[in-house]
This record gives structure tokens, sequence and C-alpha cells, in this order.
């Protein structure tokens, strides 16, 4: 072998090597860029998964936090961990910390609040697991509110949480009470307005006849005069007188001066006595009539008149009632029924706060009706014992009341609130001033006809 043959072997191996070096890179970096490509598509389908994660999360947040339900998460020893708007908003709470926020300062009346440090915290809360109870809950300025509560757990991050669905039952149980205290004067309107048809007959024919005997008696009155003048005449008359001394000792054995003093005095008494009856049972067929639940044109003051006749039992041993009406008030667009219901409770709630004074001289309550501009204004003034100003901001509140048990129910003014502001579209203010008396000023839209709202109710 010759040297040129040794260059040419070396350099065909070199070039072999060089090839094999080449197509081992050549695959080397086919697999780097193929795990490269791999890695990306790990790393986009970790972004998109992120992403979709993120966007569950906020979907779920904003579920979370729209809800029309309050929702509480707390864990086992009542520190709550997250509250939904709804929530905050039942308990009037701001969007600040939630650091050192408990389960008992939201329902520190609720039984399974009463002594949590027994240990008892949880067992009395999952008596609520699975099913609706109704419990109270306080916001955060002193108020209780009615609630509806109902308890689950759920894990996550090997640790047990617990949501609590609350749902605010304040609107349900005013339109319950309403519903309820709509049925029961319904049941009395209808039992009042059939009375008042039974009384109104013989209450007719009580008149009539007494209006009968008042005319009789002038005949009769004017016979005995003719008797009397006849006596004195024929005193002188020997004849005569044993028989006029027998009519004078009838006359003073049966009083008869008295007797003609008094019958006409009984007589009108009674014509007025079935008046003011027969003015009460106009009043109440007025008052307790079912009525439509359409709008209709009535007098104000006729509905007021009306009011006070039926309500005169609860202010007329207590105070006085002045009325200062205006005659050219217009006929008003309204539902007379309701308005009645409110001024009635506008009326009775100034002789209550007249009452609760306790004085021994009769308050007074002024009504006065008045037009101004495109609404009919009626103040209800009273002498009572006003309104606190710590109370001033809740008193057309449901439930809200500061009468004793078995007095009052808390819904008068809340029902005089609705009726007025939400069914006619109107207003009602007051001005107190403690231990000197409150005025309730009404102020009621002509133009309610008008009205779209109205028209589509």
């Amino acid at each position: 072998m010759t040297i040129s043959d040794s260059s040419d072997t070396s350099t065909a191996i070199l070039l072999q090597r060089i090839e094999l070096e080449r197509a081992g890179r050549l695959e080397a970096e086919q697999l780097l860029e193929q795990k490269s490509r791999l890695l990306i598509q790990t790393n986009m389908d970790l972004l998109r998964s992120s992403i979709a994660l993120e966007k569950e999360a906020q979907r779920s947040k904003a579920v979370f936090d729209t809800a029309a339900e309050g929702i509480i998460i707390f864990d086992d020893d009542g520190s709550i961990e997250s509250l939904n708007t709804a929530a905050r908003s039942i308990f009037g709470l701001d969007e600040g910390s939630l650091e050192g926020l408990n389960l008992c300062r939201l329902f520190p009346d609720a039984a399974f609040c009463q002594s949590p440090e027994d240990g008892c915290f949880i067992s009395g809360l999952r008596e609520l697991t699975g099913e609706n109870h109704e419990v109270s809950g306080r916001r955060t300025d002193g108020t209780t509110v009615q609630l509806e509560f109902v308890l689950s757990s759920f894990t996550h991050s090997d640790r047990v949480s617990h949501s609590g669905i609350v749902r605010d039952l304040t609107r349900r149980k005013t339109l319950e009470s309403r519903l309820a205290q709509a049925q029961k004067l319904e049941s009395v309107g209808q039992l009042a307005a059939g009375i008042a048809h039974e009384l109104n007959t013989p209450i007719q024919f009580v008149g009539d006849n007494t209006r009968f005997l008042k005319e009789s008696f002038h005949a009769i009155e004017e016979i005995l005069n003719r008797i009397e003048m006849l006596i004195e005449q024929e005193k002188s008359n020997d004849a005569f007188r044993d028989f006029a001394k027998t009519i004078q000792d009838i006359y003073l054995e049966y009083d008869l001066p008295f007797v003609r003093t008094e019958i006409p005095l009984a007589i009108d008494q009674t014509l007025q006595g079935a008046d003011n009856v027969a003015r009460i049972v106009r009043a109440m067929k007025v008052f307790s009539h079912p009525g439509t639940k359409e709008f209709q044109e009535v007098d104000i003051n006729a509905c007021l008149e009306s009011t006070l006749t039926v309500s005169r039992n609860e202010w007329k041993y207590c105070a006085k009632v002045e009325t200062i009406f205006s005659p050219q008030l217009p006929r008003l667009f309204c539902l007379p029924g309701e308005l009645n219901q409110a001024f009635l409770n506008l009326i009775v709630n100034g002789a209550h706060a007249i009452q609760a004074k306790k004085k021994d001289t009769q308050g007074l309550i002024t009504i006065t009706t008045r037009l101004e501009g495109n609404n009919i204004l009626i103040d209800i003034q009273d002498s009572g014992t006003g309104i606190p100003e710590s109370i001033r901001n809740r008193i057309f509140d449901p439930f809200f009341t500061t009468k004793g048990v078995g007095k009052g129910t808390g819904q008068g003014l809340s029902i005089c609130y609705n009726i007025i502001v939400e069914m006619h579209k109107g207003s009602i203010t007051f001005d107190s001033v403690e231990n000197v008396g409150s005025t309730f000023h009404v102020s009621l839209p002509l133009n309610l006809r008008n009205s779209p709202k109205v028209m589509q109710e």
C-alpha cells in the first residue's frame, strides 16, 4: 500500500465519521425541535387551562357577588370568610375587611349563637342544614331584620367550610301582613256594610215615628193649654169648681208641668240620636264599602269626614277634633278605600299619641285640607307626645312600633307610606316636637289619572 492509498483510506474514514456525526446532530436537532414543540404545546395547554380556570373563577365570583340571595361563607367557629353583595346589603356592611367578623355578630339572638363557648355552635347550626328557618338578624345600625336562613357544608383544600343562604323576609312579611289585614278589613267591611244596611231601616222608622210624636205632641200641648185656660176662666163657677180641682190634682199627681217640659226635650234628643246613628251608618257604609280596585274620583273632604265618624270611639275620650277643610278642592282620582285606611291610621295614631301623654285635659287633633298647585295637601296634627329624634328615620319601617305588646302591629305608618307613596305617587312627611305634638303632611297629585304607572297598574 502506497502512501497515497493510506491517505485516501483515512480521508474516507474521516468523511464517514463526519457524515455519521452530521446525521446524529440532525437527529438530535429534530428530537430537540420535537421536544420543544411538545413543551410549547404543553405550555399553551396549561395557559389555556389557566385562562379557562381564571374565567371560571371570575364567573363563579360574579355569580357569587350578583346572587339575589345573601351568601355567607364561614368556618367551624363562625368566623366569616366571605360575603356576597346581597349579604352585605342585608346587614348594612360596607366593602371593608371581614377580619374579626363573626356569624354571631350578624345573628346575636339566634339559638345557635347563645352558647358557642360550649362547643355547640356547629351542632346548633346543623339543625338548619337543608331546611329553611326564620331567624332574626341585626344590621350595623342596630335594627333587626327577619331572615330566612339555610345552611350547607362543603370541603375544599382538605378543610370543611359552611355556607349560609339568607333571604330578607321584610317584603314578604309586609305583604303577608297587608294581605292578612286586607282580608280582615274585607271581612269587617262586608260585615259592617251588612249591619249598616240592616240598621238603616229601623233607624228610619224610629226617626219617622219620633217626628210623628213630636208633631202629635204639639196637638196635645195645644189641648192642655186650652184646658188650663178653661180652668182659669171657670174657677168662680161653683158647678165647675170640683171638676177643675180634680184636673189640678191630676196635674200635680203626674207632675204634668215637668212632663210637658221634658217630653219635647226627650223627643229632640231622640231625633238627634237617630240622626247621629243614621250619620254613622252612612259613614260606615261609605268607609267599609269594598268598592273596586280601580281608581275613582272622590271628595277628599267627604272621605275625611266619614273616617272621623267611624274612628270617633278612638279619639272622643282623649281629644277634640277641629277640621279646616277647603271648599274649593277638586275631586281626586284615587283608590278611596285605601286612602280611607291611610287617613284612619294617621288619625288613630294621633289619638294614641295624645293618650300616651296621660293628661287630664283633652288634646287636640286638627285636620286641614287645601289645594297647592297640582296637589291636594292634607295636614293631620295632634298634640301628643311627639316622635323622639332617635326613631324618626324608622317610623315608616314595617313592624316598627313604640306601642306596648297587644297595641298596634307596627304596620300602621308603613301601610300609610305604601298607600300614599307607592299607590298614589304622593308624599308623606312629618314635623314633630317631643311632648308638643306631630303633624303629618300628605300630598296627593291631581294628575295621577295621566300617570303611565297608574295606567299600567
